[in-house]
């Protein structure tokens, strides 16, 4: 009888362990439900302000190169190479951000609709000056950032200014 009392009692203390144990478990499922809720918000609204800023620079890039081609800084084989690249900025640094691409295949998923192919902008690209054609080898969206930037900067003849820039942000 005594030992009957005695594993009743033990296991009205483990209901109660494990009743506790499954009230403190639901109150850390809805802390960290609430966590996750906060971080999925900051993510999108970083996310927006990413795709505002790739477009903003696009529009920019774009206008460099445009400029630099009107003042005749670079030839029509270079337009031709660069221009699709920057027109496509916000694109390829999206791609390779939300789907974990490299630059090269996301640059090949834009290239299907341009008329360039990859290999006429690798042909522009070893012409440019090593600093652009270092930072082109990368193969990454911070590369691929950072030559649009270097070589609107070496074409329209800011490379100095555009290079004290670049490497006080790096």
């Amino acid at each position: 009888m005594i030992v009957a009392f005695g594993v009743i009692g033990l296991l009205i203390l483990f209901l109660i362990y494990f009743v506790l144990r499954a009230q403190n478990l639901q109150k850390e499922l809805a802390l960290l439900r609430h966590s996750n809720k906060q971080t999925s918000n900051k993510v999108t609204y970083a996310y927006r302000n990413l795709v505002l800023v790739t477009d903003a620079l696009e529009k920019n890039l774009t206008a460099r190169i445009e400029s630099a081609y009107k003042s005749r800084l670079i030839d029509q084989t270079q337009y031709n190479a660069l221009h699709p690249l920057m027109r496509n900025f916000s694109t390829i640094v999206m791609t390779c951000c939300e789907k974990g691409m490299s630059f090269e295949e996301s640059l090949n998923k834009v290239l299907l609709n341009e008329e360039v192919t990859l290999e006429e902008i690798r042909e522009v690209v070893k012409a440019l000056p090593s600093n652009v054609r270092m930072v082109w080898a990368k193969n990454t969206a911070d590369g691929f950032i950072a030559f649009c930037q270097t070589v609107t900067a070496t074409v329209s003849g800011t490379t100095a200014k555009a290079q004290k820039e670049l490497s006080s942000e790096e």
